[in-house]
């Protein structure tokens, strides 16, 4: 797992957004739940909402591509794209990364500033 701040954040987002998943090879996707997201807004317009509570109770990195995509609402990521994951301050997307590596998902990103630092630039 690598952690980033800000500034790498950024640039991973504008591939994201310029290229989407198969251009850049990331998938983005906010573990907080939705209510603190509807609060402060989603990073990027295509990040991906899974929040935590979910990825704990339905160990969902371990399900099929068919089950993901129902429980999920976006195709399950594939072994060589990079799962990004952001939450408030950085501990739920650290557990994110660690349940994404239980399914076996090597490239793996944690967003240590979270939604405080990118909506408020702390």
């Amino acid at each position: 797992m690598t952690n980033i701040d800000k500034e790498a954040m950024t640039e991973i987002i504008e591939d994201y957004e310029e290229g989407g998943r198969d251009d850049s090879g990331y998938v983005v996707m906010d573990v907080r739940e939705k209510n603190e997201i509807e609060g402060t807004g989603k990073v990027s317009p295509n990040t991906h909402t899974l929040p935590l509570s979910i990825i704990q109770q339905q160990s969902v990195f371990e399900m099929d591509d068919d089950d993901f995509e129902i429980y999920c609402g976006f195709p399950k990521p594939t072994p060589d794209e990079t799962l990004v994951f952001t939450c408030a301050a950085g501990i739920r997307s650290q557990h994110a990364c660690q349940y994404a590596a239980q399914g076996g998902f090597t490239k793996l990103v944690n967003y240590k500033g979270g939604a405080y630092d990118w909506f408020t630039g702390n």
